[in-house]
């Protein structure tokens, strides 16, 4: 039924083709009529005006043509009126058939069709793989088109299979790689060089994904797949079909901002792991350490964990020992499970805000926020003016979130935290300020669809903000058979990397690698063990790894300067 589905612009070009063919062949068999005809009338009549006199074919031919072209006309005329009469209706003839109709004939199946071939060509068919490993990316959107500029960024090689000409023709000139392919066909995969790829992302609509996903299996049965989806029902399906990986946006967008709250629970959570090496994010709204220095805070010597990085309403920093520790603080810790059950054993009974979350928009984000706060029992209320899909979630409130009534019936003026997560980023922008107003000291979290718009909610008064595409396409590419890494928040990683041959035997303090690439380090691992949070002393080994973190910018630099 797809197949069927998919074919239908095909054959409906095909029929344009052929309704177009038979109207030339129309117009040109009415053209000969007129011509038979005008030569046939032109000897009657000129044989009347000259007494009589037989007329031969080549001369009555010969007046038509020069009459409707009315190129050389002139050297045989009629005399009388019907004569001239005829004379002028053949004229006009020729002058709506081929100074009209020829030039369309000559643009449509001429001129058209070449040029056509001429800009079609500028694509390619084929691609010819390279040394390294390169990427299939099947569908150009917002995810693809980040996830292209961050393969970019890192030298990976990749390819766009499109299947229709022009808008492979706008990609091309955008300098993106694109091969012109239909997707439903194994041959495809084949001429993008699949079996040296180092993985296939589909990014369509989910039963285009499963499809493509389907083809691509067939072309390499080992190959890594990755697919997006928006319901769940397709995560099985799309496995089934092939898919080494399934992500859904919606779901990893909900988890993420959930986890923003700092208000309700100052236990840790776990985002992340290497090894031994937990990752987790912990607030310390109401705690002893609100108002402390964080080398008074003691949280190395007494439990154990490393802080390696903080929020200050959405801005992360690298903290020294003399920052302060404030009410939005969250911290980003380093540690083991048991470091992290002696912290949640002392932090976590104190004062919390148990008044439910607000979270604008019940789309898939937002009953994807409200799913996952319900796994961890945080109350919620969630602000929607559609009514189909105020229905399709609990604890929903129908109301326009812009309206100041609907937001204190939903708890705005106790609620720990606001949550935005419309799909259209001036609406967010709007609620923001407006959320700001009305509760200045409220945590506000919100989405953007746009990446462009998150210094502009940011500097609307958002705490966090996470654009989804630059999610789904960072952890796209954290699938890729590279070093391990772990997106913490927009543009920045926790990652892991082998010692590189460069720092074997050289001491920590000796390495410079905040100062030269912007990275902290966060553990390193060795012959001794894991250290977390190594001293100055600590010295890289063969064979081990670094544990660092740091943006986009810093990763690179790491990798240029020691890796190379």
């Amino acid at each position: 039924m797809k197949d069927v589905i998919q074919s239908i612009p095909s054959v409906f070009k095909q029929r344009n083709k052929r309704k177009n063919a038979t109207r030339f062949l129309r117009f040109g068999l009415i053209l000969v009529l007129f011509v038979v005809c005008y030569m046939q009338v032109y000897i009657n009549l000129m044989s009347k005006e000259l007494g009589g006199v037989s007329i031969g074919w080549i001369e009555s031919l010969y007046w038509v043509l020069t009459t409707m072209t009315t190129l050389g006309y002139g050297d045989i005329t009629f005399s009388g009126d019907s004569g001239r009469l005829f004379s002028m209706l053949v004229m006009f003839t020729g002058v709506f058939y081929l100074f009209m109709v020829l030039p369309f004939v000559f643009m449509e199946f001429l001129y058209k069709p070449f040029m056509e071939y001429q800009t079609g060509a500028r694509v390619a068919r084929r691609f010819d793989a390279v040394k390294q490993k390169h990427v299939i990316l099947t569908h150009y959107d917002s995810i693809s088109h980040v996830l292209m500029d961050k393969l970019s960024q890192f030298g990976y090689p990749f390819v766009l299979i499109v299947s229709d000409l022009k808008e492979a023709l706008r990609l091309h000139d955008m300098d993106i790689p694109v091969m012109l392919g239909n997707l439903d066909e194994v041959q495809t995969f084949e001429d993008a060089s699949i079996e040296n790829a180092a993985m296939v992302v589909t990014t369509d609509d989910d039963i285009r994904n499963v499809n493509i996903t389907f083809r691509a299996r067939d072309s390499s049965p080992d190959l890594s797949i990755v697919s997006t989806c928006n319901r769940a029902t397709s995560e099985e399906i799309l496995s089934l079909a092939g898919a080494t990986h399934v992500i859904r946006p919606a779901k990893q967008m909900g988890r993420f901002l959930s986890r923003r709250i700092c208000c309700t629970d100052n236990s840790t959570h776990v985002i992340g792991s290497f090894d031994e090496v937990l990752i987790a994010e912990a607030t310390i709204h109401g705690t002893p350490l609100v108002g402390q220095k964080l080398k008074d805070a003691m949280l190395r010597e007494n439990y154990g964990v490393n802080v390696v990085g903080m929020w200050e309403r959405g801005h992360f920093e690298l903290p020294g020992p003399d920052t302060m520790l404030n009410n939005h603080t969250v911290l980003l810790l380093a540690g083991t499970e048991g470091h992290f059950a002696k912290y949640d054993h002392d932090f976590r009974d104190f004062k919390t805000n148990n008044s439910p979350v607000i979270i604008i928009g019940a789309g898939r984000v937002g009953r994807e926020t409200a799913k996952a706060l319900a796994e961890r029992n945080i109350p919620y209320r969630v602000i929607e003016s559609d009514e189909k899909k105020a229905a399709m979630v609990s604890n929903s409130i129908l109301g326009d979130a812009s309206e100041k009534a609907v937001l204190e019936r939903a708890g705005i003026n106790k609620a720990p935290a606001l949550i935005i997560t419309s799909h259209d980023d001036e609406s967010n922008v709007y609620l923001t300020i407006y959320g700001r107003k009305l509760r200045p000291d409220i945590q506000i979290i919100t989405r953007a669809f746009l990446h462009r718009n998150i210094e502009p909610l940011h500097r609307a008064g958002a705490d966090f903000v996470m654009s989804q595409d630059h999610m789904g396409a960072n952890t796209i590419f954290n699938l890729l058979n590279r070093a391990e890494i772990l997106m913490v928040t927009e543009g920045l990683d926790v990652f892991s990397q082998k010692t590189p041959k460069s720092l074997v035997g050289v001491k920590v303090q000796d390495c410079k690698i905040t100062e030269k690439t912007g990275c902290s380090i966060v553990a390193i691992k060795g012959d001794a063990g894991t250290v977390i949070t190594p001293s100055p002393d600590n010295q890289f080994t063969e064979d081990g790894e670094i544990i660092l973190i740091g943006d986009e910018a810093a990763e690179k630099s790491f990798e240029t300067r020691f890796c190379t």
